[in-house]
């Protein structure tokens, strides 16, 4: 059995759904830390000072198109990290596969593969699927499921921000909020508890004819105030 809607999401959820607010962030520190990589510079000039979901979205998805795996992933990075001033340096260290001296280290030859191929299979077979990957056979080093989940969604969300197969969001902020307000605890490196967190995620949304990443965004906005 489902745990039942928390008081405080069945509030937000009987609410039209709006876009997230945009948030500023830091460009130098994505500057110096991609200084080596000109497309991901592009892209990361051709962002404006504030940024959200959708924005970041689209920015993913044009780059995708256009083979740009490497500054696909930094723009989804950009917006998972918001305004923390060390995101940077831990995709440096997700792009290297080192920590010490990583900004004067190479990307890894296997990289850019790795996240093409979870683009591959969370489109092909689905957000459960996807997680398996990059949490298995697909694991890039230092990169955790909180931010592995982020470039799924933003990968997966091909019909735009609320995509009823696009992956939800499963990072810190989400986890301690269900586990305050619903009392579901979540193991989130997990491919079973992803799965149940998904479930979870449809069961609510159901109730409330919202998909699972709308019901996702909206657990994310109460858990960080980036709503």
């Amino acid at each position: 059995m489902s745990k039942p809607v928390p008081p405080v999401l069945v509030t937000a959820l009987t609410k039209p759904p709006r876009p997230q607010r945009a948030f500023a962030w830091v460009p130098a520190g994505w500057r110096t830390e991609m200084d080596d990589l000109p497309e991901v510079q592009a892209m990361l000039d051709d962002l404006p000072g504030r940024v959200d979901r959708g924005l970041i979205r689209q920015r993913v998805l044009e780059e995708l198109d256009e083979g740009r795996v490497l500054s696909a992933f930094v723009g989804a990075m950009v917006w998972g990290y918001g305004d923390r001033g060390y995101g940077p340096v831990r995709v440096r260290w997700v792009l290297t596969g080192v920590k010490q001296g990583a900004h004067a280290a190479s990307v890894r030859g296997d990289v850019p593969g790795l996240l093409s191929d979870a683009v591959e299979v969370v489109r092909a077979d689905g957000a459960v699927e996807g997680f398996r990957f990059m949490a298995n056979a697909g694991r890039v080093k230092y990169l955790a499921s909180a931010f592995f989940t982020k470039w799924l969604y933003f990968a997966s969300a091909l019909d735009g921000p609320d995509d009823p197969r696009a992956a939800p969001i499963l990072d810190k902020q989400v986890h301690d909020w269900l586990k305050e307000h619903a009392g579901v605890t979540l193991d989130i490196s997990r491919t079973h508890e992803y799965r149940r967190y998904l479930d979870v995620l449809t069961s609510w949304g159901d109730q409330f004819a919202r998909t699972p990443v709308q019901v996702e965004q909206v657990i994310f906005g109460l858990a960080t105030g980036r709503g």
